[in-house]
C-alpha cells in the first residue's frame, strides 16, 4: 500500500515528484482497491479536460436534455432522503415531485436503518391527489424497504412484508461485518455477520433469504465483501432470490471486475450507480470510467442503475441522474444500453410489470 501522505495529497506534480523521489513507479502506488497514482495524474493532467472534449466525438454531441427519453420510464432503485439518521438534501415527496415530472417509473427510498415502506404509501397517496387533480401529469410509484443494520431479525422481516409498498431489504452497510473486515477495523464486536467463519451463510439469512422469495421482493447486499457475497449469492440463486450489488465500485465496498462477474454469473444484478461514477466531495479520488468499464465487461444485460444521491454535499436526486445518463451516453454507452440498466433491469428485478405490458 502506498505512503498516507501520497494518498492525502493526490493532486499535480507535487504527488509525481513524490513517488519518485521515493523509488516509486506511480503505476505501481495503489490510491484504493484498484485506482493507481500514475491514473490518478492522467485524470488530473493539465490535458485532460481539453482532451475530453477535443478527442471525443460522443462527449461533444451531449447536451442538456438528451437523456429526457431514457429518464421517462426510468426507476432509481437506491435513494436516500429526509428524514433519516443524518440530514439530507430532499424529502420523499420532493424527490417524488421531481421524479414525477421528469416522467420517472419509480423512484425507491432507502433507510439504512429502519422501514421507510410506511412513508413511501403516504407519499403515494399524496402524488395521486396530485395527479387526480391537476397539479402533476404523470404518476411516479413510490416504494420503500427496511434497512437491516440493526441485524438479520427474521421477524422484523416477516412484520414489515406486510406494509403495503416494501419492496426492498437493504442488508447491513455501516453495521456490516464483511465492511469492518474490507476497512481493516481490528475490532469488529457488534457488527453483523452474514456468514459463518466456516463459509455457511448463518441461518437468520436463510431464513430472510426464504421470506423475500416468497414475497418476491429484491435483497439488496449492503457493504460486504466478496468473502460473505460470494456463498450469499450462491444460496440466493438456489433459492430463487433476487439480488442486487449496493454500489460495488465505491471505495466503501469496493469490487474487482472479475469478482462482479463471477457473482453477476450467479444471476446477482451489479449496482452501477450514479454515485461514484460523479466524483464528489465524499469521493474525490476516483475515475469515472470505472463505470464504463464496469458495464462493457459485465454486460448492460446484467446492471441496474440507482442515484444513491441524497446527500447534502452532492447533486440532487433526479438532476445527478440526468448527468449519469449524459455521462454514459457521452463516454460511448448505446442508448439503449443505458435504457436497459435503467428501465428495463430494475423493471424485471423489482418486480415491476413492464410498461408495454
Amino acid at each position: 500500500m502506498c505512503d498516507e501522505h501520497l494518498i492525502e495529497q493526490v493532486t499535480g506534480e507535487k504527488v509525481d515528484h513524490r513517488a519518485h523521489r521515493h523509488g516509486q513507479d506511480p503505476s505501481e502506488v495503489m490510491v484504493g482497491r484498484t485506482l493507481t497514482l500514475e491514473r490518478v495524474l492522467q485524470l488530473n493532467s493539465r490535458q485532460f479536460f481539453y482532451a475530453m472534449l477535443k478527442d471525443n466525438p460522443e462527449l461533444t454531441a451531449i447536451y442538456p436534455g438528451i437523456e429526457d427519453d431514457i429518464l421517462a420510464g426510468a426507476i432509481d432503485c437506491h435513494i436516500h432522503a429526509f428524514p433519516d439518521f443524518v440530514y439530507r438534501s430532499q424529502d420523499m415527496i420532493d424527490i417524488s415531485i421531481t421524479a414525477a415530472k421528469a416522467k420517472m417509473r419509480a423512484v425507491y427510498f432507502k433507510d439504512h436503518w429502519n422501514l421507510t415502506a410506511s412513508a413511501a404509501y403516504l407519499v403515494q397517496r399524496y402524488i395521486d391527489d396530485m395527479v387526480s387533480d391537476g397539479r402533476l401529469d404523470h404518476r411516479v410509484e413510490v416504494y420503500g424497504g427496511l434497512g437491516l443494520n440493526h441485524g438479520i431479525n427474521p421477524e422484523a422481516v416477516k412484520i414489515a412484508l406486510q406494509y403495503p409498498n416494501c419492496k426492498v431489504l437493504w442488508f447491513p452497510t455501516f453495521k456490516s461485518y464483511g465492511w469492518a473486515r474490507f476497512a481493516e477495523i481490528e475490532n469488529r464486536d457488534g457488527y453483523v455477520r452474514l456468514v459463518s467463519e466456516e463459509g455457511e451463510v448463518l441461518p437468520e439469512v436463510r431464513e430472510v433469504f426464504e421470506l423475500a422469495a416468497e414475497a418476491d421482493v429484491l435483497c439488496s447486499l449492503g457493504h460486504t465483501d466478496f468473502v460473505e457475497l460470494l456463498p450469499l449469492c450462491t444460496l440466493a440463486k438456489e433459492m430463487g432470490v433476487k439480488t442486487l450489488l449496493d454500489h460495488p465500485l465505491l471505495e466503501l465496498n469496493k469490487l474487482l471486475i472479475e469478482e462482479m462477474k463471477q457473482l453477476a454469473d450467479l444471476g446477482t444484478y451489479v449496482g452501477t450507480y450514479c454515485q461514484p461514477m460523479i466524483p464528489s466531495l465524499y469521493q474525490p479520488v476516483c475515475d469515472p470510467f470505472e463505470t464504463v468499464d464496469t458495464i462493457r465487461e459485465v454486460g448492460a444485460d446484467r446492471c441496474v442503475a440507482g442515484s444513491d444521491f441524497g446527500q447534502v454535499l452532492h447533486v440532487n436526486t433526479v438532476e445527478g441522474m440526468r448527468i449519469f445518463i449524459r455521462a454514459l451516453l457521452g463516454f460511448g454507452i448505446p442508448a439503449e444500453d443505458v435504457r436497459k440498466i435503467l428501465v428495463d433491469n430494475p423493471t424485471k428485478l423489482l418486480g415491476l410489470e413492464p410498461l408495454d405490458a
